[in-house]
Formats: C-alpha cells, structure tokens, sequence
C-alpha cells in the first residue's frame, strides 16, 4: 500500500510537472504574438505618421507663391569657426555679434518645454510581404530574398525613428548636448529619411533655446537650403528672421520675415512674421522689443506637431 501511494504521488507530481510546462509553453507564445502585434501596430502607426507628413508637406507647397531668398550676411570669423562644421558650410554670409535677448517661439516651438507639444516619432512603414504558394519552385528563393530585403529595411527604420525619438527627447528635457549629438548624428546616417527636415530643423532649436543665434541661423537656414520642399520651411524661415533680429542685425531679420511673407502669404507662420515686422516698423527698427513673444497659442502645424509628429 505504501509503495502503490508513492507511485501515485510520483505520477501526480509527473502530471502537475507536464501541465505547468504547457502552461508556460503556452504564455511564451502569447508573449510572442503579442510582441509581433504591437510591431505590426507601431508599423502602421508609423505609416499613417509618415502620410500625415508628406500631406502636410504637399499642403505648405501649394502655399508657397515664390522661392524664398536669404539674405547674405558673414558670420565674424571667430563665431564662425565655433560652429560644428559636419555639413558644406553655407555661402558667406555683415558682422555680427550676439545681444542678450528673450527667445522668440513660434509655430511648434511657440511653448515652452514643459508645455511644448509632446513629439511622437514614427518611422517609415516598412513593407510587408504576404506569403503566397508559389507556382513555380524556383519563385521561392526571390520571394525570400524580397522578405529579407523588407526586413533588413524595417530594422533600418526603427533603428531610424528610435535615434530621433532619443535626440527630440533629450531636447525636451533641456540636455541640448545631447539632442545635437543626436540629430547630427541622425542626419548622417539618414539623410534622405523623411524625418531629416524635421531633424534639421530640431538641430537649429537646440542652438535657439540655448541662444547660440549664429549657429541657429546656420542650422535654420539649411532646412531652407536642403529641404525646399519640406514642411518645416516656413517655420524655420520665421526662426531665421528671429536669430538675426536677436543678433542685432535688423536688415537681415526684417528681410527674412518679409521674404516669408511674400513666399508663404497663407501659412499661419506669415501672421506672426507680419506681426513682428509691424513691431519693428513702430519702434523705428532701430531697437527692436526682444521681449514681444508670439501670441501664447499661436497656430500650430499638425503634421509635425509632437502628438502626432517629432
């Protein structure tokens, strides 16, 4: 009797053994799923991001009535030099030296970092490929070549926006060192992402908020130059015009903010440009009020805006 109890403990444990294996197997392959669901979720998160922008992009185009011209102005030799030179530098550009300012916000950035708007960043939407039966057997390695092309891409992609995210994100938490060694660092790996404007124009931002106008002016500028077609134009145009202003060089920025004007009549960034040009106009333009801010609520862009682009 006690050696029959002692087998039937045994096969008890046996089957207690077996049934939370399953149980276990059973969870790690929930886990699986649901790993595999929410990348197919973030993917086409990511899509509709990416579609949002390139709207938005077309939108500002339609906008646009002439091609915006910068004003030329050179940057002092030594300021100049300080400036991280990772890309062509821009054509030389009057002497100026940087006065203590207020910062000027507008468009995306009009708030301040703890009421900006929160960036959700998104990579492309990398292609899925859906398994068929092939007709012919020799389909089969090119089908698979395609499926590990898409997949190399959409780990490229990730890798991508998670870079952005990372660099947008030590912006808004004031570590500007960072979110410049992260854009740079996005816009020579991805130069031609769809994000890159966005990067540039984030870049220019780092050197705004910490009022290192020259380089501003430098990194604004080249979304202008590189991104024609983008929608960060017209604000960074605006961004423009504000750093010279800052720098004192009164010409440059009521050039900027007018060619803005006349190139984008109908975006929202127009409005406060033509509203600062008429600040300027009624003080004289010979000392401009670096304390006039943007209206607190200023219109903002959606396609970029941070809830629902970075």
């Amino acid at each position: 009797m006690a050696a029959a109890g002692l087998l039937g403990a045994c096969a008890h444990r046996g089957a207690d053994t077996a049934s939370v294996e399953q149980l276990n197997r059973s969870i790690e392959s929930l886990r699986v799923q649901n790993a595999e669901y929410a990348k197919q979720v973030e993917e086409l998160e990511n899509r509709v991001f990416i579609l949002t922008d390139q709207l938005e992009s077309r939108k500002v185009n339609e906008q646009k009535v002439a091609t915006p011209q910068l004003p030329t102005v050179k940057l002092h030799p030594e300021n100049d030099s300080a400036l991280p030179d990772t890309t062509a530098p821009l054509a030389p550009a009057t002497t100026m030296v940087a006065a203590e300012s207020e910062v000027e916000y507008a468009g995306e950035a009009a708030k301040s970092n703890s009421s900006r708007p929160v960036l959700r960043l998104h990579g492309e939407h990398a292609p899925t490929f859906i398994e068929r039966p092939a007709a012919e057997t020799e389909e089969r390695p090119a089908r698979a070549n395609r499926e590990s092309q898409g997949s190399v891409r959409a780990n490229r992609d990730m890798e991508a926006f998670r870079l952005y995210r990372r660099a947008y994100e030590a912006l808004r938490q004031g570590q500007h060192d960072g979110a410049v060694e992260g854009f740079r660092d996005f816009l020579r790996r991805y130069a031609a992402h769809d994000l890159a404007d966005n990067a540039q124009y984030w870049l220019g931002e780092c050197y705004y908020d910490t009022k290192d106008f020259p380089a501003a002016v430098r990194e604004f500028r080249r979304v202008v130059e590189r991104f024609p077609h983008g929608n960060k134009v017209p604000d960074a145009l605006l961004k423009v015009g504000y750093s010279y202003l800052a720098l004192g060089s009164i010409e440059a920025g009521k050039q900027t903010l007018e060619q803005l004007v006349r190139s984008y009549p109908r975006h929202e960034t127009a409005v406060l440009a033509t509203t600062r040009l008429a600040e300027l106009d009624r003080a004289g333009a010979a000392h401009p009020s670096h304390d006039a801010r943007p209206p607190a609520n200023p219109p903002v862009k959606t396609a970029h805006a941070p809830e629902e682009a970075p």
